[in-house]
């Protein structure tokens, strides 16, 4: 009888053995499924875009004195506080003797610069530093020939600058330059003062 007992608790045993074993392929049930994980989700990636704007300044006299001036920047911000822009420059002179005795004088500037901006932190971010690198074409009136030359003339500027916010990613401003190049070539006069825009893009 005992050997009865015994044989029916070793069967009970393996039968309930059995019944909880679960195999390696077989669908592990809702309840035990593992945490979903982000690891491997898709990231939103750079966007180059989001970092760019166009800037720079457009300028416009007329009289005896004509100015066309056009500067356009397009600006990469590395963050909110540092920002690189590069772009062309061209102007357009016109000068007409009112008497008519000398004749009108019409020449152009053209170029390219480079400048760097610094805002403030904190509550100075409005305000801003700026260091910029212009290389100008420009006419030449000391040259030793007779006829009308035009030099090359690299202008570092420095100055200030504050700005006001027309919208999340855009602004105006206005700045105060000072050109450091000590040339008598250079179509600047210190202090240089700029308005400008920058819109994001």
């Amino acid at each position: 009888m005992k050997k009865f007992f015994l044989v029916g608790i070793v069967v009970i045993s393996s039968l309930v053995s059995h019944a909880q074993y679960t195999r390696e392929d077989s669908p592990t049930p809702a309840d035990k499924q593992p945490a979903p994980t982000t690891q491997n989700a898709p990231s939103s990636g750079y966007d180059f875009w989001k970092h760019v704007s166009i800037g720079g300044g457009l300028g416009l006299q007329f009289g005896d004195y004509t100015i066309i001036s056009c500067s356009p920047l397009f600006n990469y911000h590395f963050d909110k506080s540092f920002v690189l822009g590069i772009g062309p420059i061209y102007q357009y002179i016109s000068i007409t003797d009112p008497t008519g005795y000398y004749p009108t004088y019409r020449s152009s500037i053209y170029g390219g610069r480079i400048r760097a901006i610094y805002f403030l932190p904190g509550s100075l971010a409005n305000l801003f530093l700026i260091g910029e690198y212009d290389i100008l074409n420009v006419p030449d009136p000391y040259s030793i020939f007779t006829n009308e030359t035009r030099a090359t003339v690299p202008i570092p500027l420095f100055g200030i600058g504050l700005r006001r916010p027309i919208s999340e990613n855009s602004y105006l401003s206005l700045e105060a330059l000072w050109d450091f190049s000590g040339s008598a070539l250079s179509p600047y006069t210190n202090p240089l003062i700029i308005g400008g825009i920058d819109i994001g893009i």
